[in-house]
């Protein structure tokens, strides 16, 4: 409901996936709808705690270039998959729904050896603003860790401890910034976790069917670091978002 097509917008990535057999999803480039000029997302950054941030967000929309090149994620704005793919993948998995599903089908490509294009032929807008809000925080975060229970082998977990640990560190710190309605929510995305459990388990074995990847595979490549910038406006908010609600 906030994204808008350019005319052919759908021409260029179903041509991408019909001349790369390895493709199994194709984005468009995203330019913001308040400034046409400037990139949204030409697909998505993932690093190896599982989170994800939008690639190349407020950059000129000519660091595009005009030629398709390979992603880490697909940004659930606008994107194309292949049917048979996304049956084989099991599907959308609405448990996550709202925030973060992008990120984890995403990852469920990796894992299925699927690449993720993105072409800056086709452009979609989109009215996007960078913000954060309580429930959003629960959303993302109870969705981030039920993607990594379910998609990581325990060994990877544990090789990737360190980095989780700091990963957890840092986000409590923003919720103490940002105040009690942020600390609860993180708290309630534990409470999410453990009171579903028997859901995890079934989606690590709907990800096992669709394996054709080690862990070490899916990560490599991924990052090891953070997207400092968009921390840095994030950590700026201050007092309540005016997009505090879902659906916006």
């Amino acid at each position: 409901m906030d994204a808008r097509v350019s005319p052919g917008w759908l021409d260029p990535l179903v041509s991408l996936l019909e001349a790369n057999s390895g493709a199994g999803a194709a984005c468009p480039l995203i330019v913001l709808e308040s400034d046409p000029a400037r990139i949204n997302a030409a697909g998505q950054e993932l690093n190896r705690a599982g989170l994800g941030w939008n690639r190349w967000l407020q950059r000129p929309r000519e660091t595009a270039g005009a030629e398709p090149f390979r992603v880490d994620g697909l940004h659930g704005a606008a994107f194309v998959i292949r049917r048979d793919l996304l049956e084989r993948l099991g599907g959308w998995d609405e448990s996550g729904f709202l925030y973060f599903e992008d990120v984890e089908l995403s990852w469920l490509l990796r894992i299925a050896a699927a690449e993720i294009w993105c072409v800056p032929a086709s452009i979609v807008s989109h009215d996007y603003h960078l913000t954060m809000f309580p429930h959003k925080l629960f959303l993302l975060e109870r969705n981030r860790w039920k993607m990594l229970l379910a998609d990581l082998r325990p060994g990877t977990r544990l090789a990737l401890s360190p980095l989780l640990l700091v990963t957890e560190l840092m986000m409590w710190g923003y919720c103490l910034l940002r105040g009690p309605k942020f600390l609860r929510a993180k708290r309630r995305s534990y409470g999410w976790i453990r009171a579903n459990r028997a859901l995890i388990r079934e989606r690590r074995e709907q990800v096992e069917e669709a394996r054709n990847r080690s862990d070490r595979e899916v990560l490599r490549g991924l990052r090891w670091g953070y997207p400092l910038g968009q921390f840095l406006t994030l950590g700026r908010e201050r007092g309540p978002s005016t997009r505090d609600r879902i659906g916006a």
